[in-house]
C-alpha cells in the first residue's frame, strides 16, 4: 500500500479525517454554521434554485439555530477562550423538533447553487430519518463530506499519469483534511477540481483512444465544479488539452462544443444566483455593484490591485494552504509549514513522469486557465469583501487555491529529476511525514480549544 499513492490516500484520508472531525468542536470551521444551515435546507428538498433579490436567509428548526449559536459562541478569533467538553455533550441532548421553526441568516452560502451541499444533505437526511438530534446531524454531515471528498480525490489520483504523490500530499495537508472533516461546501468543489485535473491529464497524456469513462468523468466533474463555485470555471477548459488523435475522426470538435456550452450555462446560472443574494460583508462601505462596475471600467487598474495583493500576501496564502485551522485562529508551527511546502516542491521535481512530454501549447492552456482562475478568485472577494478604493483584495484565504494546484503543476512538468527516488522509499517517507502532520494538527486543535 505504501507504494500505491491512491490506496494510501484512501486509508490515511479517512482515518485522519475522522480524527479531526472528532477533535474539532462543532461549528469551529470557517462558516460551518452557515454551511450546516444550507445543507439542512437541501436535505429537506429545499434547493433554493431561484431566490428573491436581496435574500439573506430562510426558516430552519429552532433547535438547529440554537445549537449553532450556543456552540459557535464567541470562540472564533479568541484563541484564549476554550470550550468545555461537557457543553458539547449537553448539546447532544437537544431534540430536533423540526416543526418549530425560526428565521436564520446565512446569505454567504445562499450565493452558491445547491450542488456543493449534496453530500452533507445526504448525511443529514439519513439522520433525520431516524430522528437524530441536530448536533448528531452536524457530525453526520461532516462524515458524509469526508467520505465523498476522500473518494473524489482517490478516483482522481488513480487517473493521474504523474504527480500522484504530490496530489496525495496536497490532499493530506492539515487544511485539506480539516475541511473534508467539516460541513464546508469547499469539499465538493475541491474534489471536483481534483477529478477534473485527473481526468484531463489521463486523456491528454494517456495512450490509445480516449476512454468513454474518462470523458464522462471529465464532463461530470466539470458540471459539479461549475455548479459549485463559478470562480473555478476556467479549469473546465482543460478539455482542450486532449489531442485530436485521442478521439475518433471529427468527434473532438463536437465534444468540446457540448462541453463548453455546458460549462458556460452552469457558470452563468451560478453567477446569476449569487447576484440575487444580499451582501454579507459587515463593512457597510462594501458595494458589490460599484466594485464590479469599477473593475470593468478600468480592468488594468483592477489587475494592478490583484498583482499587488499577490505580491504582498502570497506568503500568507501559501502558509494558509498548508494549514491555519479553526476560524484562521489556530496556528501550526512555522518550521512545519515550511517543511510541508518544501515536500510539495520536491515532489514537483521527483514525482513527474519521464515518459510524458507536455507540449508548449498544453503548458499555455494550463497557464491560461490558472491565471484566469486566480483573477476570478480575487474578483469574487474584491466584489463582496473589499471596500471601494482599497489597494489590495480583502477576504482571500489560502484554502481557495488548493483546487488549482493539481492543474497548475502540469505547466511545470519536467523529466530531469523524475523517478530518481525508489517508489517504496518515497512512499515510506511520505507516510511518516503525513503521520507527523496529523499529530501536529491534533495537538494544535486540542491546545487551542481544550488546553489550559
Amino acid at each position: 500500500m505504501i507504494s500505491r499513492p491512491d490506496r494510501f490516500l484512501l486509508m490515511a484520508g479517512l482515518l485522519f479525517g475522522l480524527g479531526l472531525a472528532v477533535v474539532t468542536p462543532p461549528f469551529q470551521v470557517p462558516d460551518e454554521p452557515s454551511h450546516f444551515f444550507r445543507a439542512y435546507r437541501v436535505s429537506e428538498g429545499r434547493l433554493d434554485l431561484m431566490l428573491p433579490r436581496g435574500s439573506a436567509g430562510a426558516e430552519l428548526p429552532a433547535s438547529v439555530k440554537r445549537i449553532a449559536d450556543d456552540l459557535w459562541a464567541d470562540l472564533p478569533f479568541h484563541a484564549e477562550k476554550k470550550i468545555a467538553p461537557a457543553k458539547i455533550a449537553a448539546a447532544f441532548r437537544v431534540p430536533l423538533d423540526p416543526d418549530r421553526r425560526v428565521m436564520a441568516w446565512f446569505s454567504n452560502t445562499l450565493q452558491y447553487p445547491f450542488v456543493p451541499y449534496v453530500p452533507q444533505a445526504l448525511g443529514i437526511a439519513l439522520g433525520r430519518l431516524f430522528g437524530a438530534p441536530p448536533l448528531v446531524l452536524l457530525y453526520l454531515a461532516r462524515l458524509a463530506n469526508l467520505i465523498v471528498g476522500t473518494l473524489m480525490v482517490f478516483l482522481a489520483v488513480r487517473r493521474m499519469p504523474a504527480f500522484r504523490w504530490l496530489a496525495v500530499m496536497l490532499a493530506l495537508t492539515p487544511m485539506a483534511i480539516f475541511l473534508r472533516a467539516s460541513a464546508s461546501a469547499d469539499v465538493t468543489s475541491a474534489g471536483a477540481a481534483f477529478l477534473l485535473a485527473g481526468a484531463a491529464a489521463s486523456l491528454a497524456w494517456g495512450e490509445g483512444p480516449a476512454r468513454r469513462s474518462d470523458l464522462v468523468l471529465l464532463a461530470v466533474s466539470t458540471a459539479v465544479l461549475c455548479g459549485s463555485k463559478a470562480a473555478y470555471f476556467p479549469l473546465a477548459f482543460l478539455a482542450f488539452l486532449i489531442p485530436a488523435a485521442r478521439f475518433p475522426r471529427g468527434r473532438r470538435a463536437g465534444f468540446l462544443l457540448v462541453h463548453t456550452v455546458l460549462t458556460l450555462t452552469l457558470t452563468t446560472y451560478a453567477i446569476v444566483l449569487s447576484r440575487t443574494v444580499a451582501p454579507n460583508s459587515p463593512d457597510p462601505t462594501v458595494d458589490p455593484t460599484r466594485q464590479i462596475q469599477g473593475a470593468l471600467a478600468d480592468p488594468l487598474g483592477f489587475l494592478a490591485i490583484v498583482s499587488t495583493d499577490y505580491a504582498v500576501h502570497a506568503p500568507r496564502y501559501l502558509s494558509q494552504l498548508i494549514g491555519k485551522l479553526g476560524w484562521l485562529d489556530t496556528e501550526l508551527p512555522a518550521p512545519f509549514r515550511l517543511s510541508y511546502l518544501a515536500v510539495l516542491l520536491g515532489l514537483l521535481l521527483v514525482d513527474a513522469n519521464p515518459r510524458i512530454e507536455v507540449r508548449p501549447w498544453q503548458r499555455g492552456i494550463v497557464a491560461g486557465a490558472i491565471f484566469t482562475a486566480l483573477v476570478l478568485i480575487s474578483a469574487s472577494q474584491y466584489a463582496i469583501w473589499t471596500p471601494y478604493g482599497a489597494e489590495v483584495v480583502l477576504g482571500l484565504q489560502g484554502r481557495y487555491y488548493s483546487p488549482l494546484v493539481p492543474t497548475a503543476v502540469w505547466a511545470l512538468h519536467g523529466r530531469r529529476w523524475a523517478e530518481r527516488i525508489p517508489p517504496r522509499g518515497l512512499g515510506i517517507a511520505l507516510a511518516a511525514f503525513s503521520l507527523l502532520s496529523f499529530g501536529i494538527s491534533v495537538c494544535a486543535l486540542v491546545e487551542r480549544y481544550y488546553g489550559g
